[in-house]
């Protein structure tokens, strides 16, 4: 029998939700003026918001804590405006970089009448620490199906990983953990998967602790699904 790890699942339709004339937002932790008791940070990770973005509209994200932030398009470009300068960031790139508690960063659609759709992540930093601007990390589909992409190479300064999956209908895959005590999260950008005995839809989440491996299966074709694993 399939041991299942001691976990929590996020169900998208009960995700916290702000709307505006020109924005939605999805958060998976609260954030801004939403709270739930259950959806406090799980380990670094205190940010996960699906936001979608007005044609030539801009959002303002003021941190809190000082952390590393991941930015991940999944329809459309975003322009990035922070300290360190601004970044075009499109589908099929990812951008990590640092911010210090207080920092403002922009988000900006140039489109001019069609909407985007993000998402961002915060991974809380322990102290302030002095780096260069962010790094674009570029990955591609294509030849590349039914595995799991790293989209950060292996280094000392990211102390979390991230992979990507486009996966086919009841195809399998392992994903095996840096060590016994990483956290690990998962969010279904498109189609459904059983993941270590839960069944996930789109843009639910999933956190798992006490565990070596994670088994995944896609239960649709074309099912998109990214992992976090964050080390200690």
């Amino acid at each position: 029998m399939e041991k299942i790890s001691p976990g929590q699942i996020h169900l998208a339709d009960q995700r916290g939700f702000t709307k505006t004339q020109y924005m939605r937002r999805y958060s998976s932790f609260n954030y801004g003026n939403y709270f739930n008791e259950y959806r406090r940070p799980f380990g670094r990770l205190e940010v996960l918001n699906d936001e979608m973005l007005a044609g030539g509209k801009s959002t303002i994200i003021t941190v809190e804590n000082s952390c590393w932030f991941v930015l991940m398009p999944v329809t459309g470009e975003v322009l990035l405006k922070s300290s360190n300068g601004t970044r075009l960031i499109d589908v099929g790139e990812v951008f990590v970089g640092h911010a210090i508690a207080g920092e403002e960063l922009e988000l900006i659609n140039l489109y001019k009448s069609d909407w985007i759709n993000y998402i961002y992540l915060q991974l809380k930093e322990d102290e302030d620490i002095n780096l260069p601007p962010g790094d674009v990390f570029k990955f591609d589909f294509t030849g590349r199906q039914n595995k799991l992409i790293n989209l950060i190479p292996n280094s000392e300064k990211h102390l979390f990983r991230i992979h990507i999956g486009l996966l086919g209908g009841r195809v399998d895959v392992l994903y095996p953990l840096q060590n016994n005590n990483s956290l690990f999260y998962a969010f279904v950008l498109s189609g459904a998967f059983e993941l270590q005995g839960r069944l996930m839809h789109e843009r639910d989440g999933l956190a798992l602790w006490q565990l070596e491996e994670a088994d995944l299966e896609a239960l649709s074709n074309n099912a998109v699904i990214v992992i976090l694993e964050m080390l200690n």
